[in-house]
């Protein structure tokens, strides 16, 4: 009988440990997702408002602050930060970062409407590159295509794209895919390579 009884409190003993050992993982993992959800929170506030890729909500101010040129499209035009309906112009989201700044700087031009500033953006290869001018600060930045086709965002209307607001300083050219069509976003990316004042 007094071996049964070492038995059973032996296995009790063992149970205890057990579930122990059960609730310490569990709080370990309840810690690991708080931590998670901390580092979430805090990467979203350092992002921009979420934006609708392809429909920007026009700025009430109009400034044309910018010149946007693409040597290999022969592409020069102005950068507007109050609508994309313009001609011989692209739209600059105010929501992402501005000009040479760390992020991402996001342009965005039509390519078959409005002068179609964008329509032959397939053409660029990695190493081309795309200058901005900020006419008011007079600075140049000479930005290098690091990617071309290879972010096409087909679900930009249910998940908005929202722009890193630090890290490298990088641009966006945005536009319709396919032509003419909104059922995506092509999205080019470059980063900077030089600044130089004018």
């Amino acid at each position: 009988m007094r071996k049964y009884r070492i038995l059973s409190v032996l296995i009790v003993f063992v149970c205890i440990i057990f579930s122990l050992n059960m609730a310490l993982d569990i709080l370990e993992k309840m810690q690991q997702v708080s931590d998670a959800q901390n580092t979430l929170k805090a990467y979203k506030e350092r992002m921009s408002s979420p934006v609708n890729a392809l429909d920007p909500t026009a700025s009430s101010l109009a400034i044309n602050n910018g010149e946007l040129i693409i040597p290999k499209l022969d592409v020069d035009c102005t950068i507007r930060s109050d609508t994309v309906n313009a001609y011989d112009s692209v739209y600059h989201y105010p929501e992402s970062a501005a000009y040479g700044q760390p992020g991402e700087c996001a342009i965005l031009g039509h390519r078959t409407t409005y002068s179609g500033i964008f329509r032959n953006i397939g053409d660029l290869e990695p190493g081309d590159e795309v200058i901005v001018k900020d006419l008011i600060l007079k600075k140049k930045y000479t930005y290098q295509v690091t990617s071309n086709g290879d972010d096409i965002r087909w679900d930009y209307k249910s998940n908005p794209i929202r722009f890193s607001l630090e890290g490298e300083k990088r641009l966006l050219l945005m536009t319709c895919y396919p032509p003419g069509e909104k059922s995506a976003a092509w999205i080019t990316h470059c980063k900077l390579k030089s600044t130089s004042s004018f």
